[in-house]
């Protein structure tokens, strides 16, 4: 820039006109003028002064943008194209440099008046984008007197110093008069230049920092922290701080981080020495920098937080003001979360346990930091341990003792030796913090998108497994007796099991962990817990860590075999006293006398959740699976419900069981040799999976019964999402037989239970009764806390089928409380705005991604595709993920494009595949149009897709020739009411218009960097935009729209945009 700025001096030197004419059509290509209006130095001859310049130029602006249409909202200051970032760096340095370069007296002769004369001139313009790119220029202006100013006054403490010198030693003479002469020329030029430097940034800021365009608020504030930088001192003057008061209570966002981060500037410094300017500063803005802490925007929370540390390094934040700041520790919103957890390492622990990156304490400071951490916890948290995880995740990557694994197995555990474990609620806080630790490791170990994140995780997670893995049993053994600890216990032992499973093989010492008597005892201990545990999450945790066990130590298996036989046993003991004879209480292990559908529902719960990692019916249909569909079938039955005494819960959690059992043996049935990893230690028995189809087709007769005559709605919800995910997953399982069959060259097992219409028309039914329902909702109101469903197939995410059973579960639990005391039960049945929501989200998330062709046929995707045009935003994501499967899979055969072809609208060139489904459709749409009756108007309907031209022209002329061809046979009127005519017309004319569909146009706005990337390190100095016109007609020149000045205004709608390329900002 140095070198752009020094030739530019030389021009001016030479021809001060056409210098300054460059100058202003920098501005313009910056601010990316949509026009062909240019200024040149005849029109600085005509008009001496800026203003007048101005003037014209923005009135020949506004006529041409009047005659044309033009865009002044977006420029390369604010553009997101390649390139504008270099724009945005560059542009500041040249003007920058245009005061820094020349001496302090060619700056005082008249150049630096120029500069502020047209700075002033341009920033007042009525154009928003000229405006900004003026401001932005003065700005810099500003920036580099203040570079010049302190240049100087270095100069002129050095002479003083050596004046000082040479007086101390008497010295005298020509040396000591030019030291002298030196030191009042400079001391002259600093202050003159300090004066022309506050009044450009005051008439600068005094206009500009009221702006109406954001952008150009958000300019002035993020200078002042420039200037900060450059002279802290001479910004602390009331002159300057005031506009950053200002800036505090903008109403732009950007704007206001942007005046924190220029109060963060000015408030850095030595905490020794305070001056009276910056203590008076923070008595002024304390108050509101607090305030904004808690800001709506999180980015200007942050800054404000950012600003508070700079306050309490200084000592200018006093203590009873720390406790907001610290407070956001807990903030949802990680950003300003991360900020208040520097904030409290700083100023609240004794020592900061922020160490990275590169920060490896020892054992002993580690359990020092630890112990501050559970100590704080235990202080600010109110006893709400689940706040622990948001605190792990501000300290993630920047704390070393959250991974010091065996400090905190030391503080855990009791490993023998002198050291006593924690206990209470500091030792609940620990479990709670290694847990949240390793949850957090383990999301970004399968994170694609983070290949050093993934692999530092992984080491901290391989460091976790070889201080606890081994210790698992004792872990269970010193949390069992809090419910809430207990959880987190066996949420950090499925994820550290999960980890050895998936680096088995791999390094990291992770092999043989768990291998022989530690898994046995892992294995006895997780199955004690599952049987005790009253929490369905934590058994849930269990039955997914013996899961994992199940592949790392064969002695597991027999003990999972032991307890699925012990509840499957109990299961079909309790079922026969369901019955209307039964008796109304039992005892259970000798304790209290208890009703025996409460005993057979805590059965079946965890039944439920073990039939995820194991089949807990051992491959027994016939006296399991019989007992399970008998029980439901007597509720599908039963003319009066009061008389039925299985209840809505326990129907709920026996059609979970079984789709989950069912889904087991369709895999085992589909690929027998070898067993499907998700049941490789299944028991199978042939002659039971025989009764499979048999029994999932009698599951899916239930269901459709259930959909059509249950009073209770959550278990019509649930019946239509057990018989969806069973028809799903019997077509998935069979897919994926057939090709590894392909592949094998074996015949393939056939096994897809058919959905009848009595069951389709049962499930359309009830899915518009709930989407119905869900859109009743105001679109503010019972939102999806994830956003919208998940994605069929992710494994970093609960399904979609295991969260809408746990919603029906937690919204039948009051009704089985209220059962309990004898109270009225329908009361409590009723479903919640947000339980609506989430339901009507996660059914259609399932029927997205169900492939079974009899589903796919039938009404149930329109349905679903019919909440794009939903009101809330959660229902019309379930309609996109249904569009983007479909989609995805037209590529895959011309029968999927035909049906994706039947309900979507193509946007852009096809590719082939998809071309001649879509004109198979088309034929099929012209022959339909005339069959069983005319269909007036048909043909017309399916001229978008015509007119859409995304088929090749070759095509079109085809299909346009057969299509005229029909109009003189028998049909001819026919086809001639269903719109024949106007069809073949589209076609010819859309074949005739030639390169159309999804070619993007040759013209829109350029962008430096599109055309050299070269930097020879002599950049150019800025030239003037293109004159295309100058040689063969008439220059526009500004002067001819004088009488237009009144009529000037900001700018017309979109119209065509001329390419601007300031090559020189980028190559420099």
């Amino acid at each position: 820039m140095r070198r752009v700025a020094s030739l530019w001096l030389d021009r001016f030197a030479e021809d001060r006109h056409a210098a300054l004419a460059e100058l202003v059509s920098l501005v313009m290509v910056v601010a990316d003028v949509p026009s062909q209006t240019i200024v040149m130095k005849e029109d600085l001859q005509e008009c001496e002064e800026p203003v007048d310049v101005v003037q014209n130029l923005t009135a020949a602006l506004a006529l041409e943008a009047s005659e044309k249409g033009a865009d002044f909202t977006q420029h390369w200051l604010v553009a997101r194209e390649k390139g504008a970032l270099r724009v945005r760096e560059n542009y500041p340095a040249i003007w920058r440099e245009l005061v820094v370069a020349p001496p302090a007296g060619a700056l005082l002769a008249g150049l630096l008046e120029l500069l502020r004369a047209w700075t002033l001139a341009l920033s007042e313009c009525q154009f928003r984008s000229i405006r900004h790119a003026a401001v932005v220029a003065g700005l810099s202006l500003v920036e580099g007197l203040g570079v010049q100013c302190r240049s100087l006054r270095d100069f002129c403490s050095a002479a003083a110093v050596q004046i000082r010198d040479a007086e101390a030693q008497h010295e005298a003479g020509p040396r000591l008069a030019s030291l002298g002469a030196e030191l009042q020329s400079a001391s002259r030029c600093a202050q003159e230049l300090a004066t022309a430097r506050d009044s450009l940034g005051a008439a600068l800021l005094s206009r500009r920092t009221k702006d109406v365009d954001p952008e150009v608020r958000c300019s002035c504030f993020d200078s002042l922290g420039r200037w900060a930088e450059v002279d802290a001192q001479a910004c602390l003057d009331p002159l300057w701080t005031r506009y950053l008061q200002f800036g505090l209570n903008d109403r732009d966002s950007k704007a206001r981080s942007a005046a924190l981060a220029a109060l963060q500037e000015l408030f850095r410094g030595d905490p020794a020495s305070v001056p009276a300017a910056v203590t008076a500063l923070a008595d002024r803005v304390r108050p509101r920098v607090l305030a904004r802490c808690h800001d709506a925007d999180a980015s200007v929370g942050a800054a404000a937080v950012r600003c508070t540390v700079a306050l309490a390094a200084r000592g200018l934040l006093a203590e009873d003001d720390f406790d907001p700041v610290i407070d956001l520790v807990w903030d949802s919103d990680p950003q300003r979360r991360g900020e208040a957890a520097a904030f409290v390492s700083r100023f609240v622990f004794n020592e900061d346990i922020l160490d990275y990156p590169g920060g490896q304490a020892s054992c002993a400071i580690a359990q020092r930091r630890l112990l501050m951490l559970l100590q704080f916890v235990g202080e600010y948290s109110d006893g709400h341990l689940e706040l622990v995880e948001r605190l792990v995740a501000a300290l993630w990557r920047r704390a070393s003792c959250l991974e010091d694994w065996e400090a905190i197995a030391a503080l855990a555990l009791p490993l023998g030796g002198s050291q006593v474990p924690l206990s209470g609620e500091l030792h609940g806080a620990l479990i709670h913090l290694a847990e949240a630790t390793c949850r957090l490791a383990a999301e970004d170990a399968a994170a694609t998108n983070l290949p050093q994140g993934a692999s530092h995780a992984e080491a901290v997670l391989d460091r976790a497994a070889r201080a606890l893995a081994p210790r698992l049993p004792a872990l269970l053994v010193a949390c069992q007796a809090e419910p809430k600890v207990m959880r987190r216990a066996t949420a950090l032992c499925s994820n550290l099991l999960r980890h050895c499973a998936l680096r088995s093989g791999c390094g990291g010492g992770c092999d043989g962990l768990v291998a022989g008597a530690p898994g046995e005892a892992a294995a006895e201990a997780l199955k004690a817990g599952f049987l005790r545990q009253p929490d369905s999450e934590a058994q849930e945790h269990i039955a997914l860590a013996l899961a994992h066990l199940l592949d790392l130590c064969a002695g597991a298996r027999p003990l999972v075999r032991d307890l699925a036989a012990s509840l499957k046993a109990r299961f079909l003991q309790l079922a026969p006293l369901l019955s209307p004879q039964g008796p109304a209480t039992i005892s259970v292990d000798g304790a209290a006398e208890v009703p025996p559908e409460d005993a057979i529902l805590a059965t079946v719960v965890r039944l439920r959740i073990l039939a995820k990692a194991f089949d807990v019916s051992l491959c027994d249909l016939e006296g399991f699976g019989a007992t399970a569909l008998c029980l439901l079938e007597d509720r599908a039955t039963a003319s009066d419900e009061s008389m039925v005494r299985v209840t809505p819960q326990l129907s709920v959690a026996l059609l979970e069981l079984m789709v989950l059992v069912l889904t087991r043996h369709a895999a085992a049935v589909l690929q027998p040799e070898p067993l499907a990893r998700c049941v490789f230690h299944d028991p199978i028995d042939q002659n039971q999976l025989r009764h499979a189809p048999t029994a999932a087709e009698d599951l899916l007769s239930l269901c459709s019964a259930l959909l059509v005559q249950d009073p209770c709605k959550q278990v019509r919800i649930a019946a239509l999402a057990a018989s969806t995910a069973l028809v799903t997953a019997s077509w998935n399982g069979a897919h994926f037989a057939a090709a590894a069959a392909a592949a094998s060259g074996e015949a393939p097992s056939h096994w897809v239970p058919a959905v009848n219409e009595e069951l389709s028309l049962a499930l359309c039914g009830h899915l518009g009764e709930l989407l119905t329902e869900a859109n009743s909702v105001p679109p503010d109101c019972g939102r999806f806390p994830t956003g919208g469903a998940p994605e069929p197939g992710s494994s970093r995410t609960t399904s979609a089928f295991s969260l809408l059973f746990s919603v029906l579960q937690a919204s039948l639990a009051p009704a089985a409380a209220a059962a309990a005391r004898g109270e009225d039960s329908a009361t409590h049945l009723l479903l919640s705005d947000s339980d609506r929501v989430r339901l009507a989200s996660l059914t259609c998330a399932m029927l997205a991604s169900c492939r079974h062709h009899q589903v796919a046929a039938g009404p149930l995707p329109a349905l679903i595709l019919s909440q794009a045009l939903s009101p809330r935003e959660d229902l019309q994501e379930a309609a996109w993920m249904l569009l983007r499967r479909l989609r995805k899979e037209a590529h895959l055969s011309p029968e999927n494009a035909e049906a994706f072809f039947s309900t979507h609208v193509g946007v852009g060139k096809l590719s082939p595949c998809l071309q001649a489904a879509l004109l198979s459709s088309l034929r099929a749409g012209v022959d339909a149009a005339v069959g069983e009756g005319v269909r007036e108007g048909l043909l017309e309907a399916l001229t978008p897709w015509v007119t859409k031209h995304v088929v090749e022209d070759d095509y079109l002329r085809e299909l346009a020739t057969w299509a005229g061809s029909l109009a003189g046979g028998e049909a001819a009127e026919a086809y001639q009411r269903a719109g024949l005519a106007g069809f073949v017309e589209a076609c010819r004319l859309t074949s005739q218009r030639g390169g159309g569909g999804a070619t993007t146009p040759a013209g829109g706005r350029g962008h430096p960097g599109a055309a050299d990337e070269r930097n020879d390190g002599a950049s150019p100095a800025p030239e003037p935009p293109a004159r295309e016109e100058a040689t063969t007609s008439k220059r526009r020149r500004t002067s001819r729209a004088a009488e237009l000045r009144a009529s000037s205004a900001r700018g017309g709608g979109g119209g065509g945009r001329k390419a601007s390329d300031p090559s020189q900002l980028r190559n420099s």
